[in-house]
């Protein structure tokens, strides 16, 4: 079989993401320097040629240098998302890759713990160091560095920590903070060591009451 060129590969890694969903030029040209074995200094040009031509003819969209996204056709245009989402995206993905996770106020609304709706998305992101606009998103430190296995963990406890200082309405949020462990398979042992790793003990004394069921 005929292996596809590098245009051909470029076009068929992007096919692969998701609608809305932003990639940067730099994780591309990183997968086809891996492919084809090449160096990343003669795969970067390639990509960003290839990229632009895709742009030019509409088949993505340019958010910024470097950053690109594909935007879904509709019976009402192109369908884009907003700059806060795509930029929440480039905090929280590399790739394939996490890389950080929502925390704070705007996560604890969308589990439902208060019904007010921050005007910030808080964001902990071992990108934490990047240039972003603040009229979108607050960026935090992470405890520790964030990946696909400990991002969830890290999600419930940030919102444990913080729960003391939050608005905080729902008739039982404990509940809410088990069901959000359970639905996400977080192991009782793990969450317990992170806790005690990374958190205040004040955090893992909450935990331990938010795991126990009354």
């Amino acid at each position: 079989m005929e292996r596809c060129t590098y245009g051909e590969f470029i076009t068929n890694k992007i096919a692969d993401i998701p609608y809305s969903q932003a990639f940067q030029t730099d994780v591309i040209a990183e997968a086809m320097a891996e492919e084809y074995k090449v160096p990343i200094h003669k795969a970067k040009p390639i990509t960003n040629v290839t990229l632009k031509r895709l742009s030019d003819r509409g088949v993505i969209e340019r958010f910024q240098k470097g950053v690109y996204y594909r935007a879904k056709q509709t019976v009402f245009g192109k369908a884009r998302p907003s700059e806060e989402l795509i930029e929440a995206q480039l905090l929280t993905r590399r790739g394939d890759e996490i890389i950080g996770y929502e925390t704070g106020f705007s996560l604890m609304n969308k589990l439902g713990l208060t019904t007010q709706v921050p005007k910030k998305r808080e964001i902990a992101t071992n990108a934490y160091r990047k240039n972003i606009d603040d009229r979108f998103i607050i960026v935090r430190k992470p405890v520790v560095t964030v990946n696909a296995g400990n991002f969830r963990y890290l999600q419930l406890l940030d919102v444990i920590k913080d729960l003391p200082d939050a608005p905080v309405d729902a008739e039982n949020p404990k509940a809410l903070l088990r069901n959000f462990a359970e639905k996400n398979s977080l192991d009782t042992v793990q969450v317990l060591t992170y806790a005690r790793q990374h958190y205040p003990q004040k955090t893992l004394l909450n935990l331990v009451d938010v795991l126990v069921e009354r």
